[in-house]
């Protein structure tokens, strides 16, 4: 019995997870659409596919697959799989809203953009805190992330800042070929600089959610 209890509690761990996933795509999807700014990898991504018609999804899912096998070399360790496979499923989840929900969405009132653009930043911060609370598989750029702090001992701010920095210069360097900057603005520099302390303050809410919905923390 307590083996059965053992995997219900899974499963309902794991449907909260893909919850966060759902909730983290979509506001990726508001940002991208309120022309205010996103996060530097989720402009990079709309901006390739841009210049090539290549879904968001599936930039998304190359990239992820780069980085984990990178992490796995310089961790020693065989690639953790389930990571490719939470990009992918963003990536899919991304695409429908994107492509297929909200496909033909045009927002022209500055006012409309803005609340697009905060809707978006706060299921962003909810999502990433639902997920991270399960403590089921991070996602592909915190996985390169930690390998290079657990591997080189360099702070976690200094590797995430470099590579959200490294980020936003691919995307503005894709900007610059398109002529499109539509994605790199204030919602950026929240992205950049703030999300942390705003996922950060959902964490507590998004563990009392898990506990509801699974019966642990």
């Amino acid at each position: 019995m307590a083996g059965i209890t053992l995997n219900k509690d899974m499963d309902r761990k794991v449907i909260y997870y893909v919850v966060g996933l759902i909730f983290l795509s979509l506001g990726v999807t508001f940002t991208l659409l309120s022309e205010l700014g996103a996060g530097g990898w989720d402009a990079l991504v709309e901006n390739l596919f841009k210049m090539t018609s290549i879904t968001i999804g599936i930039w998304m899912f190359m990239i992820a697959f780069v980085f984990v096998f990178v992490a796995s070399m310089i961790k020693r360790q065989l690639p953790d799989i389930r990571v490719i496979f939470v990009a992918f499923l963003t990536g899919k989840f991304i695409d429908f809203w994107y492509f297929t929900v909200f496909d033909s969405m045009e927002i022209k009132n500055i006012i409309g953009k803005f609340i697009i653009l905060v809707l978006g930043l706060l299921l962003i911060a909810f999502g990433s805190a639902m997920i991270f609370v399960t403590h089921l598989p991070k996602n592909h750029t915190e996985t390169l992330v930690f390998s290079i702090v657990d591997t080189f001992t360099i702070q976690y701010k200094y590797v995430k800042t470099t590579a959200d920095i490294c980020a936003l210069c691919l995307a503005f360097a894709c900007g610059l070929i398109i002529k499109d900057f539509s994605n790199l603005g204030l919602g950026t520099v929240f992205n950049t600089f703030f999300m942390g302390v705003l996922t950060q303050a959902f964490l507590p809410f998004a563990g009392k959610c898990l506990y509801c919905f699974v019966g642990e923390s």
